[in-house]
């Protein structure tokens, strides 16, 4: 995984908020209830056909209401999904001190400087001990295939 992809994270939460607001918005809004005509029969034989009035949202509005939950909602879902990918990859990192500074790098959006407090390190050590992964983990996936 590159640093670019990593650093998405803190931005992906932000995103899911502001679609969750946007939704909430959507599933709020008012849609004209308009009168309309369905046809209906009789329950028992000989069973006649008629029309029955109803009420029902205004199809148009509703259709284009439903469209654009359905388009935000997927949004949300992948960026769901690529919050998940970053959550694994850090997951396998084996060592507990570089899987708790990407952790705090990238999940919690903390700086260099806030991760070499906290766990007592240099601060020039966390970069290069990020660096080091990285290029490392890259490598071997390029090997791989």
């Amino acid at each position: 995984m590159k640093k670019e992809e990593l650093k998405q994270y803190c931005k992906l939460k932000k995103e899911i908020g502001y679609l969750q607001g946007r939704l909430d918005r959507l599933y709020r809004k008012d849609i004209p209830v308009v009168a309309g005509k369905v046809q209906a029969s009789e329950r028992s034989y000989p069973c006649i056909r008629k029309h029955v009035s109803v009420q029902m949202y205004e199809p148009v509005a509703n259709d284009k209401l439903n469209e654009a939950i359905a388009i935000l909602e997927e949004r949300q879902r992948r960026c769901s999904e690529k919050m998940l990918e970053v959550e694994r990859y850090i997951d396998r990192i084996e060592d507990s001190e570089l899987r708790q500074i990407f952790e705090m790098r990238y999940i919690e959006g903390m700086k260099l400087r806030e991760i070499a407090e906290q766990m007592n390190l240099e601060l020039s050590g966390i970069g290069k001990k990020i660096t080091s992964y990285l290029q490392v983990s890259n490598n071997s996936k390029k090997s791989v295939l």
